[in-house]
């Protein structure tokens, strides 16, 4: 029984509950916290065996079919392996974060925001629709905006999340475009639909729609020049930064690229956009954490290093890249997210990650030290851990690829690998060393306060016992990894994992790049030197900022020249740009020969009674003496259009005219009458020649367009069409209220926004005028607040 929409509605219902009762005070809250996702898991490992068969869980419901967009599922073998990662790993986070912030009283709050990003992930990796995936997408950058800047007094939190949301969600609209233009090319926007369309890099539309998605994919997970984003946004609570940066958020990118691989990857365009900043990513991450001393800043460029691996390795088409990326995506959240956990019960329990005040951890916490080391030695590709195999089946990809393709693009990508392997092999040594294994250290280390009990470490440890046993077990867990590698290949792929293949080249490569990495480690602080000694501006960071501020003050600067001065200059400029946009439309478009503006028939005196007494009424408005005699004769021109529509049968635009008119008559009636009169500066003759030609253009527009809309029909009219679909499509009879709530249903939607937003503010300025509230009396002041307070009394008696 497929369970892929019932799992995320109980994520949904989870997060709804603890938002809404926000727990404090139960010690224990994590392992009650930890059910959902962890009924999730068990669900889908009961899965395993149909999805290695090949059977594929399928869930449609239909929702805007014109549209193209449904709440379609489906679980095959890459959402099996992506949802075991999001829902296994979450269920350790969700235990451990009980424990970590403790007695907190924003803990309901975290836990909310975690399981609705828990469920948007699912819901990303399991939808079958780009629409419903970009919906999943988009619920990502937001929730995990609100995690990253869960702690929103600190100004690195503000800012991490300000990067991470503007260059994901910014990423996510170009992504949402090129689905748009992909969906439109091949008739379908089911994503299974996509990969079996013949033809679809030949496309019109492709190259542009490949340029969209890879940008969305690449911003997500932090590729470069995209990648300082991640760093940046380590400034989150651990939980958060070992949930969304190591398994699940950051993989979302290499997720899409591994589901589009099937029909995009023979794709030259593709290659070489992948190949290229997939492999600058791996490098640029590699180096940099070796001039990291906070942990989670190390941890956070080492991801970024890895994420570059996933996405270079996706260039290929090979099986032995499938195998590759199917491994590397498993391996890193089995010895990332611990080594995350890790770094926050360090941070818990001595007040710090800098690297320069630890070394000593390894006698006051040895269970922290012994899980760091496995997970550490698995990340340097030490064997025979689960991380050694990664590192050997990148490598096998590289010298394959240089024997069967193209020995320069092989071996250039083996030097990269090789070198990344060194950097891997030094900063993850350099972690072990001054964070838990350095006793030297322990003069200037930083005390330990707070020593983690077992509950505390059981989440880290479970994930590092597993990748450590995974390598004892490689023949169920390569049948586990047969489906994800077969539905990223497109074909059936079958792997045949061993830790041990004889001395072959790939074996001897990893020994070499295993020993450079132990000299890096060893002149580490020449290596830390030289990074630190690199400019600022090459930060991502800096040059994201300064195009941010940029645009700041660009947008300032627009403002202070167009909205920057009086109601009137405002208003000139927006009727302004109204009369040319429309003047040109109506300029060009393509009248027909015998068209003609003028009726036949003259107007009658009623009309022309209407017509001359609006135009007095409007001229007395302008020209009245005082305010309240401006409104009476406002008023009288609304009346005036009320008689138009009673002598041309419509009563009831009439009766609603009539109402709003009266309404707004008494508004301004109640609020002139509370705001004191000011005498207005007179105009300055330029002001008033200006006034007067866009009052002209304005009123001629108007004009025009009215005798336009009274002339013969320059189109088929569409109210033709509303009466006779209001009772077959909208079901009602009314067709002005079919129009409003169902034809035009989102232009009311805008109109009640507006005026929902309008009537906030009037209230505050209502409010403000009749409601004002007394002055607190002041405290009594101290002695010492003394001068203070009477040079407050001071500047009151000046005033």
């Amino acid at each position: 029984m497929s369970l892929l929409g019932p799992s995320l509605v109980l994520l949904a219902l989870t997060a709804l509950v603890f938002g809404v009762v926000r727990p404090r005070r139960f010690r224990h809250i994590g392992w009650l916290a930890a059910l959902p996702p962890a009924a999730i898991t068990a669900w889908l490992f009961t899965q395993m065996p149909a999805v290695a068969a090949g059977q594929v869980l399928v869930e449609r419901i239909p929702w805007a079919g014109d549209l193209g967009l449904e709440l379609s599922l489906r679980l095959d073998g890459l959402a099996l392996l992506f949802g075991l990662i999001i829902a296994g790993i979450g269920t350790g986070v969700a235990l451990y974060t009980g424990y970590y912030f403790e007695d907190s009283p924003r803990l309901g709050y975290f836990y909310s925001l975690l399981f609705a990003f828990m469920a948007s992930m699912l819901g990303l990796v399991w939808a079958d629709n780009l629409l419903l995936l970009f919906a999943f997408w988009e619920g990502t950058s937001y929730s995990s905006y609100l995690l990253i800047a869960f702690d929103d007094g600190e100004e690195a939190a503000r800012e991490g999340g300000r990067r991470a949301l503007l260059v994901t969600a910014l990423g996510g609209l170009a992504m949402l475009f090129g689905m748009v233009l992909l969906g439109s090319s091949t008739g379908s926007y089911t994503i299974s639909d996509i990969l079996a369309a013949p033809g679809l890099t030949r496309a019109p539309v492709y190259p542009w729609a490949l340029a969209l998605l890879l940008l969305g994919a690449f911003t997500k997970s932090a590729q470069f020049p995209f990648h300082f984003w991640l760093p940046g946004a380590m400034a989150a609570p651990t939980p958060a930064s070992a949930y969304l940066h190591s398994a699940t958020m950051v993989k979302a990118g290499v997720y899409l690229l591994a589901r589009l691989h099937p029909a995009l990857g023979d794709d030259p365009r593709w290659f070489w956009a992948l190949l290229l900043t997939g492999g600058i990513t791996m490098l640029v991450g590699a180096v940099t954490a070796m001039g990291q001393y906070d942990m989670k800043a190390l941890l956070a460029y080492a991801t970024v290093s890895q994420l570059g691996i996933l996405v270079m390795l996706l260039a290929f088409t090979s099986e032995q890249a499938v195998i590759a990326v199917a491994v590397g995506i498993l391996a890193h959240a089995l010895y990332k997210g611990p080594l995350f956990l890790l770094a926050g019960i360090v941070d818990h329990a001595t007040g710090t990650r800098d690297l320069r005040r630890l070394g000593h951890l390894r006698r006051e916490l040895p269970l922290v030290s012994a899980v760091a080391l496995l997970a550490g030695l698995s990340m340097a590709g030490i064997p025979p851990l689960f991380g050694f195999l990664a590192k050997e089946t990148l490598l096998e990809t590289f010298f394959h690829h240089a024997e069967t393709l193209s020995a320069t693009i092989g071996w250039t990508g083996i030097i990269a690998a090789a070198t990344a392997g060194a950097f891997f092999v030094a900063y993850s040594f350099t972690l072990l060393w001054e964070g838990f294994l350095d006793g030297h250290a322990a003069q200037n280390a930083a005390p330990v306060h707070h020593r983690p009990g077992l509950a505390f470490v059981l989440a880290p440890l479970v994930l590092t016992l597993i990748g450590t046993a995974i390598p004892t077990m490689l023949a169920p867990v390569g049948h586990l990894l047969d489906a994800p590698a077969s539905d990223m290949a497109g074909e059936t792929v079958e792997m045949h994992l061993a830790l041990w293949h004889g001395w072959t080249p790939v074996l001897m490569t990893s020994l070499a790049a295993m020993a450079a990495g132990l000299l890096i480690f060893l002149g580490r602080s020449r290596v830390r030197t030289a990074l630190q000694a690199l400019p600022a501006g090459l930060n991502g960071a800096v040059g994201f900022d300064q195009l941010v501020y940029g645009v700041y003050g660009l947008a300032i600067w627009v403002t202070r020249r167009v909205q920057g001065g009086t109601l009137a200059q405002q208003a000139s400029i927006i009727l302004g740009a109204a009369v040319v946009a429309l003047g040109l439309s109506v300029y060009t478009m393509q009248w027909p020969q015998d068209f003609r503006i003028l009726r036949d028939s003259s107007p009658s005196l009623a009309e022309l009674i209407l017509a001359v007494l609006g135009a007095v009424a409007a001229i007395a408005t302008v020209r009245a003496p005082s305010r309240l005699s401006a409104i009476i004769s406002s008023g009288v021109v609304g009346i005036v259009v009320t008689l138009f529509f009673v002598f041309f049968n419509a009563p009831d635009l009439a009766l609603t005219q009539l109402l709003v008119d009266i309404l707004t008559v008494v508004l301004l009636v109640l609020v002139f009458y509370r705001i004191p009169p000011r005498p207005a500066p007179p105009f300055r003759r330029i002001v008033r020649l200006r006034n007067l030609l866009v009052a002209l253009a304005v009123g001629a527009l108007g004009f025009s367009l009215t005798l336009l809309s009274a002339g013969p029909t320059y189109a088929p009219a569409i109210g033709d069409w509303f009466s006779l679909n209001s009772v077959a499509l909208g079901h009602g009879t009314n067709i002005v209220n079919v129009i409003l709530v169902d034809f035009r249903g989102f232009d009311t939607l805008g109109e009640i926004t507006v005026l929902a937003i309008a009537a906030v503010g009037g209230y505050s300025i209502l409010r403000s005028l009749f409601f004002r509230p007394r002055p607190l009396a002041p405290a009594a002041p101290s002695a010492e607040q003394q001068p203070i307070e009477k040079q407050l009394e001071n500047e009151a008696t000046h005033a």
